[in-house]
């Protein structure tokens, strides 16, 4: 049977869904996530790895593709073409023939059940408030617990977060890894730090309480706003730039020359367009200028603003995809 080696790397889209089969693919190393596209999610359905195969049952039933495969990381596959196979399947006996389609319709109807599932479970949350509106009352619920939930320890507060998920799932009647994957977003978006402590497990070190509650509310805004007005994800290396610049001058208290300002950001972002830069920053709002006449034209920078506003979009545009993110496991099983 006539086949091809290919090498497919991470995030490439093996088969399409809706797509005419082309034929098989046997996975001979790396792995493969499989979902469906519902109202614009991607409703997961698992993964495969060396030995399973791709579109075995659209080709045997001469159908398109009802699902997308998608590689995860980079993939070795054996690929079979339709017209290799297809004089193998009509050879086949026919009472093997029936026990084969008949499997593949079982896959098939499993598939939906478990897409439907899915479906079922994103109308329950929606239905109970939106990602963002959940992402405010866990901040609130982690705003209360850091003032009263402290231990002193070492001349430091301490706040164990052992059973803070757990009353957050009973407390907001969420799911766990839910309710874990908004809140690891906190974590990597920058609004708390989360460290091991080899006594208290892992513990929030130093939260900015004021922060947290501030997140809360600009987190209820955007499930009324959508995300819309958000900064453009390129500009965030350029804000980090303004707040490396603002922490460099701190006797200019966010007050810079407008003639010079641009030079600054070009060599502070090792760049030559600085220029244009402090105009798309301009145009963006992200900074203000004041002044009379350009010889006296004032650059304003409130550091702070814009990096509390970097924290919380980023947060926010995580939360706005929390379908897509995975929990990660937090313990690998040892061998027996």
């Amino acid at each position: 049977m006539k086949n091809a080696s290919i090498v497919l790397p991470p995030k490439t889209i093996v088969v399409q869904e809706g797509d005419e089969t082309k034929g098989i693919y046997v996975i001979q190393e790396g792995k493969v996530e499989l979902y469906k596209t519902v109202e614009g999610f991607e409703i997961p359905l698992g993964e495969i790895s060396r030995g399973q195969i791709i579109g075995l049952a659209t080709s045997i039933n001469r159908e398109r593709h009802v699902v997308t495969a998608r590689t995860i990381i980079q993939t070795v596959a054996l690929f079979y073409p339709v017209e290799a196979i297809t004089p193998f399947f009509n050879e086949v006996n026919p009472i093997v023939g029936v026990f084969v389609k008949a499997a593949t319709e079982r896959i098939n109807n499993m598939g939906q059940q478990l897409v439907d599932s899915k479906m079922n479970e994103r109308r329950l949350i929606k239905s109970t408030g939106s990602p963002h509106q959940h992402a405010a009352q866990l901040a609130h619920l982690l705003a209360a617990f850091v003032r009263q939930g402290t231990i002193e320890h070492d001349d430091n507060k301490i706040y164990p977060l052992k059973s803070f998920l757990i009353n957050g799932e009973i407390i907001l009647n969420k799911k766990f890894d839910y309710v874990e994957k908004i809140f690891n977003l906190f974590s990597s978006g920058g609004l708390i730090k989360v460290i091991f402590d080899k006594k208290y497990g892992n513990i929030i070190l130093k939260p900015n309480v004021q922060l947290i509650e501030d997140f809360a509310v600009f987190s209820s805004t955007i499930a009324k706003k959508g995300i819309g007005g958000f900064i453009p994800i390129k500009s965030h290396k350029w804000i980090s730039g303004l707040i490396r610049i603002n922490k460099r001058y701190k006797e200019s208290n966010g007050t810079f020359l407008k003639q010079t300002f641009g030079g600054l950001i070009g060599k502070e972002l090792g760049r030559d367009d600085g220029e244009e830069i402090l105009i798309q920053l301009l145009s963006l709002k992200l900074l203000s200028e004041k002044g009379a006449d350009q010889q006296s034209m004032k650059i304003i920078l409130n550091a702070p603003q814009l990096q509390k506003r970097v924290i919380f979009e980023s947060i926010c545009r995580g939360v706005n995809d929390i379908d897509k993110i995975k929990t990660e496991e937090k313990e690998k099983k040892t061998p027996e």
